[in-house]
């Protein structure tokens, strides 16, 4: 209990209120903005907006490159280090760069080569700026440091920029493409924020490193690139496949279901993310495993209360909220049901505890677990967004058992 109260009264507490206020920002947002660009648009160039939207986050895993991990840690255990931080933070913003670059040849010879992106190049290549605006946000810099204050900053500023221009522009489906036009911005804005608040509230400087030191740091950080590709295919493809083998429909029904699931998930980030850098610099087991039993208990709740509720307000939020949406929610519902303890077992647990290949590995193996899956629906025609959605599940079910298997083997639970 003293422990508790300790934390309770520290940096720990703070972050997790400053990681609290994004997610309340993510949740109070979405529940206007998905419901009202679905009505407006439609199903299908709802789910051109989140194709499209998928397609781009492949360059913005490629431009984060593992960084989000291995900078959060290398801030958090250097932090007393400021030539140490600030030339890593250098090194690190020019390897994005350099593969921020690389990733827009990549986008044009996509735009003029394939028939599915082609039809819709300016719309596509306007998402790009949130690919230059996520290179500039060294988010993982304000983590690793535990300020996660300036994150809820840049974060706010980020979507209000992005959102609240939608209401006033998008009138109907002829207006889609402001969408990509207002996302951009309020990530470009963002991101210019970010590094002048890193220059006035922490002394950095910006000059150019060696090409050892940024090839050191592309090093390092390359086995957490991994783990975060795994991310990005299971998050990502889902709706990239569908998109090119089912069309827009299918991934405005898929999409409207998932966003749901998506934000039901993210529910536990703060405690997700303010808990790794703490766990990495004091490994309080006692505390983690309150964390872990509470967190886990008051989801279950959530998720079933949550399945009762939500049929009664979908009516209400939603012009048509169409019954394969709802059938593919009901789905995925399961997959929010182990997805938290999967995830703290992770990077605020194995990684924290001393064997962050592990787990690195097992999002590896479950993003492989995954693909195959998606290959063998592709291979027997059987693509669809139930199928898909089915396939989320398990995959989620076998990162937890797998995880499970870690702690086991490294004895980590009798610490």
């Amino acid at each position: 209990m003293n422990d508790f109260r300790k934390v309770v009264n520290s940096q720990l507490f703070a972050n997790f209120i400053s990681l609290g206020l994004i997610q309340g920002i993510n949740y109070l947002l979405p529940l206007i903005t998905i419901p009202f660009l679905f009505n407006q648009l439609g199903v299908e160039k709802y789910g051109l907006v989140n194709f499209s939207f998928a397609f781009i986050q492949y360059f913005i895993m490629i431009t984060d490159f593992g960084y989000g991990l291995s900078g959060t840690r290398y801030i958090a255990e250097y932090r007393e280090n400021k030539i140490k931080i600030n030339r890593f933070l250098n090194s690190a913003t020019l390897s994005r760069g350099c593969m921020a670059t690389l990733s827009f040849l990549v986008l044009i010879i996509c735009m003029f080569s394939i028939p599915k992106f082609s039809e819709y190049k300016l719309f596509t290549c306007l998402f790009f700026g949130q690919v230059i605006g996520n290179v500039l946000n060294p988010s993982w810099f304000f983590q690793g440091m535990e300020r996660m204050k300036f994150n809820t900053i840049l974060h706010i500023t980020t979507r209000l920029i992005s959102i609240l221009p939608l209401f006033i522009v998008i009138r109907n489906s002829n207006d889609y493409l402001y969408i990509p036009i207002c996302y951009s911005s309020g990530s470009i804005v963002a991101g210019c924020l970010s590094l002048y608040l890193i220059k006035r509230q922490f002394g950095m400087s910006f000059f150019f490193t060696s090409f050892k030191e940024i090839w050191q740091a592309t090093h390092d950080s390359g086995k957490y690139f991994l783990s975060r590709l795994s991310v990005s295919l299971f998050t990502n493809t889902n709706t990239f496949i569908l998109g090119l083998v089912c069309g827009n429909t299918a991934v405005g029904f898929y999409s409207l279901a998932d966003k749901i699931y998506v934000a039901l998930n993210a529910i536990y980030g703060p405690i997700n993310g303010t808990i790794f850098p703490y766990m990495t610099k004091n490994k309080n087991l006692a505390l983690f495993k309150k964390f872990l039993m509470y967190g886990t208990v008051f989801n279950t709740i959530l998720i079933i209360c949550f399945y009762w509720i939500f049929p009664y307000l979908s009516s209400f939020i939603f012009s048509n909220f169409a019954t394969e949406s709802m059938t593919v929610l009901t789905i995925l519902l399961f997959s929010n049901l182990v997805s938290l303890p999967a995830t703290f077992l992770g990077y605020p647990f194995l990684a924290a505890w001393g064997h962050p290949d592990y787990c690195n590995f097992s999002l590896v193996a479950s993003s492989i677990f995954h693909l195959v899956g998606i290959g063998i629906l592709f291979i027997c025609g059987l693509v669809s967004i139930y199928s898909v959605a089915i396939m989320v599940v398990l995959c989620e079910l076998f990162l937890l058992l797998f995880r499970i298997y870690g702690v086991r083997k490294f004895k980590l639970w009798s610490l």
